[in-house]
């Protein structure tokens, strides 16, 4: 027994000092979070202010909502906050895997542990897992993302190799094991709900696959034995998968469903100017935020477009600022608060900092298309290129447009530039196959040629990196419009702002320049640390330590410009960023049922980026990547003119509207025109089309008259013309009696049948309606809102949210469960008749066979190929 153990223990010393490794990285990196300090992330604030309404409903009600009001006049709380429905095994995983820290160490540290994970599948050496999983975890778009607050997006990103991994092990025969890891890793990534990162690894385990399908093949000599172990594979892939995609039913379902109602599912109102089309994203918004052709280039030199939007060279350096010191202050205010902008790059006016892989990462992957065989490297060459012409979104358009028009759902995701995540994942996973092959390679002539020839491809590269430095001109589209904006100060001001640009660009090649520099140091010092042992065959520790040291210090130190100390906040001064205003606490003394409309930053933010007020209001702004599709239609075409939009406001029970004030504070204005929740019409007018709908809101009083689609005519019971149902003599009365999240109820008295206008977003998804206890379909009106037809006496009407897809995907996510865990089951009695204990353990002196054939060492090739 204590030869057992001693044997285990030594067994996974090397995994238990990889973990301790993570560990201490983590807690150093990101100790101020360990010190009663909190992040300062922009998204985060805007969740947890958007949420709020639902936390405050499940205080009350023991549970979350599946409707808030909080945001856009209500909208599917299940895209914000939502109750588990099962036994949440992947969540006790990622605890387990996150050793149970705070963020963002819990993020790093499970990048790091997941891409361990993927190396010792792969059969790397321990060492080098390590490094591959700090030079993975701490690649800079991570640090990025986390500083301005997408978690869920890196979280996801830190578990994609661990699905890789699982699914590879399948691949290698290890089928059981294999299954319950891939419905176990996906299950936690789609947990987060970031399909933009699902998508993405989907991409990278299809390549995989057809790589390895490929081999098979090619090995049986296209038998009917490597069709069945490929059809085999992949019915197995497919199946965890859909075991653990099916694990977040609800989340799944409810997804969705909702997508159709959303912006991502299109707009009735598209046309060739809007950035939606009837069906999903147009070309014009899908590909925002594009990459140059050249720009993944700063996958290997951080800063050819200046790094980020903000300040990267000090200001006594840079000639851009001294000359913006001696602006005149009218003139330097055309500039903008943050001052110069260096990042010149085809994504946009904000970019937070590069997709930075690390240049000694870069020199070992490219180095590994010499020196590798054919097992990886030319799947992984045709994703990673793959992925980089997409990222070049519509710079691109021929081919991206293709894409956008026939690749399933990849009209549904914006941000082309984000796919550089999957040539990050695969220029880690090359550079540590390729330092495993260069330790293990017995035949060192062969391995010296072939490291030489990816050299001179190194050297290519950085031939190509000199002629685009003398080659760009270093000028962004926003500099045009500084040059215009200088204009209405004169020749002088033309001429100090025309300088001021000059400057800007001399700092951006001075950036780009010495990015170069840095990147090539680097490469030539580990280029030779690796030259030596393999010509020399010093100590395998101190390569690993040398260049793994080297590889983990590139990556940091440019992590450390984006996320740092800085980022920090005590807890406490955080949490003011939820302290009421004396605007909000005015407001909120009023416990009547109505909604505001908060433009103290201005209109646009309110309506895009205003989350921050759903923290103490009922909002009709608000900010959220799939707000309903109409509802963004009556942005659009509505809201966005105010004041000039003054009947939709009224109809959306805008009761108070909050604008700063200079000098004096905010200022609350109580809109006395606000038509409450509910109220009978008049008379009701029918328009044919979505778009004429729209229109007819501009000018129409929403007191008197209802604005409905033609095609819903029938579905009013009487039979009249619009303009003769109001009748002077009838004292008709509806009130809101139960304002709830999921359930309304109202209580009508009219002599005469009326049509009631709701204020309410009209939702079919879910919403229904009953009069007394008979159900009777709602009437989208006012483009927006609700509608019912309502019988003449006294009437309790009640409206309650019940998506069929939440309810649906409940009883689905329970089984789901219940075949993984018999899955579980399986693959722990599999493991223990082909493992039993007692094992045998050989003597030191005999040589120990490897626990499993499944992956095969590295071969050593006879001849050179």
């Amino acid at each position: 027994m204590k030869k057992l153990s001693k044997d285990l223990f030594r067994s996974a010393l090397p995994h238990l000092i990889a973990v301790m490794v993570f560990f201490v990285v983590a807690v150093v990196y990101c100790r101020p979070a360990f010190n009663n300090m909190v992040l300062e992330q922009e998204d985060v604030l805007q969740w947890q202010a958007m949420s709020h309404n639902s936390f405050k409903y499940k205080e009350t009600h023991g549970h979350f909502p599946l409707w808030s009001n909080g945001m856009f006049s209500g909208m599917p709380a299940y895209q914000i906050a939502m109750d588990s429905q099962s036994v949440n095994i992947p969540n006790l995983f990622y605890d387990i895997l996150t050793l149970y820290l705070p963020k963002p160490a819990s993020f790093f540290i499970l990048a790091c542990i997941c891409f361990y994970f993927l190396a010792m599948v792969l059969r790397v050496n321990p060492g080098i897992g390590i490094i591959g999983g700090l030079t993975y975890a701490y690649a800079t778009y991570n640090a990025v993302i986390v500083a301005v607050g997408h978690d869920t997006k890196m979280q996801s990103i830190a578990l994609l190799p661990g699905v890789i991994g699982a699914v590879i092990l399948v691949c290698e025969k290890k089928y059981w094991l294999g299954i319950v890891l891939t419905s176990l890793f996906t299950a936690l990534m789609v947990s987060y709900n970031h399909m933009q990162v699902v998508y993405y690894t989907m991409i990278i385990a299809a390549g995989l696959l057809l790589g390895y399908g490929l081999h098979w093949l090619r090995e049986d000599k296209f038998s009917a034995e490597g069709f069945r172990r490929l059809g085999r594979t992949l019915l197995l892939v497919m199946g965890a998968t859909l075991i653990g995609v099916l694990s977040n039913a609800v989340m799944l379902f409810t997804t969705f469903d909702s997508s159709k109602e959303t912006i991502r599912g299109g707009s009735e109102l598209a046309d060739a100017q809007s950035n939606y089309t009837n069906n999903g994203l147009s070309a014009h918004a899908a590909f925002d935020f594009s990459m140059y052709k050249p720009e993944p280039l700063v996958m290997l030199i951080p800063d050819i477009y200046g790094g980020s939007s903000d300040l990267q060279l000090p200001a006594e350096r840079s000639r851009a600022s001294s000359i913006l010191k001696k602006m005149p202050r009218q003139l330097a205010d055309q500039v903008g608060p943050d001052g110069p902008r260096y990042y010149w790059g085809g994504v946009g006016v904000l970019f937070s900092g590069p997709p930075y892989v690390g240049s000694i990462v870069v020199l070992l992957a490219l180095a590994g298309f010499f020196i590798l065989d054919n097992r990886h490297k030319w799947w992984i060459l045709a994703v990673s290129v793959l992925t980089i012409v997409m990222s070049w979104g519509g710079y691109f358009p021929s081919f991206n447009g293709f894409l956008l028009k026939y690749l399933p759902m990849y009209n549904k995701f914006r941000a082309p530039s984000m796919i550089l995540i999957v040539p990050t994942f695969l220029l880690c996973l090359m550079a540590t196959l390729t330092l495993q092959q260069i330790i293990a390679e017995e035949n060192k002539k062969i391995l010296w040629r072939r490291y030489l020839r990816g050299l001179l491809l190194v050297a290519g590269t950085f031939l190509l990196l000199a002629a685009l430095y003398f080659h760009f001109d270093y000028t962004s589209p926003l500099d045009n419009d500084l040059l215009k904006k200088a204009t209405s100060f004169g020749r002088p001001g033309i001429e100090m702002m025309q300088a001021f640009l000059a400057g800007l660009r001399a700092d951006r090649q001075q950036l780009f320049g010495q990015s170069i520099l840095r990147s090539l140091g680097l490469i030539f010092t580990a280029a030779l640390f690796i030259a030596v042992y393999i010509r020399k065959q010093f100590s395998l520790a101190i390569l690993l330590t040398v260049v793994g040291g080297l590889a983990f210090a590139d990556v940091l130190s440019i992590d450390l410009i984006y996320l740092n100390n800085d980022n920090y906040r005590q807890r406490e001064d955080y949490q003011q960023n939820f302290v009421a205003t004396h605007a909000d606490s005015t407001v909120v003394a009023d416990n009547s049922y109505y909604r505001v409309f908060d433009i103290r930053d201005s209109v646009s933010n309110a309506l895009t980026y205003g989350a921050m007020t759903a923290y103490f209001h009922r909002s009709i702004g608000g900010y959220h990547a799939a707000r309903l599709a109409i509802y963004e239609d009556l942005i659009v075409r509505q809201l966005n003119n105010y004041p000039n939009c003054e009947p939709v406001i009224n109809m959306l029970n805008t009761k108070y509207i909050i604008r700063a004030t200079p000098h004096t504070g905010d200022t609350v204005i109580q809109n006395k025109d606000n038509l409450g929740p509910v109220w009978f019409v008049d008379s009701i007018q029918f328009e044919p089309t979505a778009l004429d709908v729209m229109n007819a809101l501009t000018h129409f009083d929403p007191r008197k008259k209802a604005i409905l689609f033609a095609g819903d005519s029938a579905k009013l019971v009487y039979k009249t013309r619009p303009d003769t149902i109001q009748n002077s003599k009838d004292t008709a009365n509806i009130v809101l009696v139960k304002p709830d999240n999921d359930e309304l109820s109202y209580l009508s008295q009219a002599n005469h049948r009326r049509f009631a206008v709701f204020s309410e977003v009209y939702y079919r998804r879910g919403w229904r309606a009953w009069i007394d206890d008979k159900e009777v379909p709602i009437i989208r009106t006012n483009y927006m809102l609700r509608g019912l037809s309502i019988p003449q006496g006294r009437h309790i009407i009640r409206f309650f949210f019940r998506p069929l897809s939440y309810y649906l995907g409940r009883q689905i996510q329970w089984m789901a469960t219940i075949i993984f865990l018999l899955m579980v089951a399986g693959a722990v009695i599999v493991g223990l008749r082909e493992n039993p204990f007692p094992r045998r353990f050989v003597s030191s002196p005999e040589k120990c066979e490897p626990l499993s054939n499944a992956y095969p060492a590295p071969r050593s090739p006879s001849k050179e190929q």
